[in-house]
């Protein structure tokens, strides 16, 4: 069964969306100005495949899972799914500064929606994404959902709010914004922001996620999913469908973070992590094309865009990060050995070019200032 809140309504025009509307604004941009021009001022491609990377973050004692990376008021947000070692016991851990000048960690959402099982609990947040949105910053993250008679823990997508990026983050409504127990629950939630899509213009928003059906007991290929959003981007404003399932050896049996685009000539395009799962040498980041924000999507490369290197085993866990030049990154993690766990994982970023086939991985030189 699915779980949604109710539809809110849709008179509200939608207000400035941070990264999401970043994404199409660029996109659009250089559409104007025709693909040529824009695929002529892209950034070269890596002269350095086995280390494409910039280190975002580490540290000795914490891991960085999930990393998603917000520009807000001249300052770096960095959000991450519930960690081995914080030993602050978050729900969603953030830090924030800029590359080699972190605070401490704090809890951007001190209390877990009711239905949910809380950190203090022994439970994990996971997948956290933080958009501004109508005065005022939503959160999508992925809590462990209470409940007996389930197969196996799992997973559902919360939706919470709040006045500054910092938190607290508090939950909206007594149910999760997406929760499929049938199908191992919901993680990897991601509002993506395209006024080409089947509702134009004035209804903009779709959320993408991943049914974590891996996380049952007998192992199923795992799923993507879109569904059309509110204006306030706190409910679903429409069914749900799948749009993208691994068909290609490398791309099993785990399927998950997804994260949509809008590229030269307004087309979609999804990037995603695959392969045996986050610990092991072969996940890495793929991307395929995409018919739109509620697809399909088709795998459009003969392999990953980004796999084990110098920098790591298993390079996964990706989301987007437009920044304030307009250059577009994937912030990833992948492990500094070849041993699961040891040492914990960093948070890297890999700039990403458009060419005639779709993005490339670029040279990424020095990270943006915030």
């Amino acid at each position: 069964m699915l779980v949604a809140s109710a539809p809110a309504g849709e008179g509200a025009s939608g207000g400035e969306v941070a990264d999401p509307a970043t994404v199409a604004a660029t996109a659009a941009a250089t559409a104007r100005a025709g693909l040529s021009v824009a695929l002529a001022s892209q950034p070269r491609p890596t002269s350095t495949p086995d280390a494409p990377g910039i280190d975002i973050a580490e540290s000795p004692v914490y891991d960085i899972p999930d990393p998603f990376l917000l520009l807000a008021a001249g300052r770096y947000y960095l959000y991450f799914s519930s960690a081995f070692g914080d030993s602050t016991n978050s729900n969603v851990p953030v830090i924030v500064g800029s590359p080699g000048h972190w605070s401490a960690i704090s809890d951007a959402m001190p209390n877990v929606p009711s239905w949910a099982w809380p950190s203090s609990d022994g439970a994990t947040t996971w997948d956290p994404y933080v958009v501004s949105l109508e005065g005022h910053y939503v959160m999508y993250a992925a809590p462990s959902i209470r409940g007996d008679g389930l197969p196996t823990p799992m997973h559902c997508i919360s939706v919470s709010v709040s006045v500054g990026p910092a938190g607290p983050f508090v939950p909206v409504g007594k149910a999760p914004l997406v929760c499929q127990p049938s199908l191992g629950g919901d993680i990897d939630a991601q509002l993506f922001y395209d006024p080409h899509g089947p509702r134009g213009s004035s209804h903009p928003y779709y959320l993408i996620w991943k049914s974590d059906n891996n996380n049952l007991p007998s192992h199923p290929l795992t799923a993507i999913w879109a569904a059309p959003m509110s204006n306030d981007g706190l409910s679903l404003a429409g069914k749900p469908v799948v749009i993208f399932r691994p068909t290609t050896a490398w791309e099993k049996p785990v399927l998950e973070a997804p994260q949509m685009v809008l590229g030269p000539g307004d087309a979609a395009w999804l990037f995603f992590s695959s392969g045996d799962g986050y610990y092991t040498p072969d996940y890495s980041i793929g991307v395929a094309s995409c018919d739109g924000p509620v697809g399909g999507c088709h795998t459009s490369t003969s392999g990953p865009l980004i796999t084990s290197n110098a920098q790591g085993v298993g390079p996964g866990e990706e989301t987007v990060f437009v920044a304030a030049d307009h250059s577009l990154w994937l912030l990833y993690n992948p492990w500094h050995s070849r041993i699961p766990y040891e040492p914990l994982r960093p948070a890297e970023a890999v700039r990403i070019g458009w060419g005639s086939r779709g993005p490339y991985v670029a040279q990424a030189g020095t990270f943006p200032a915030p």
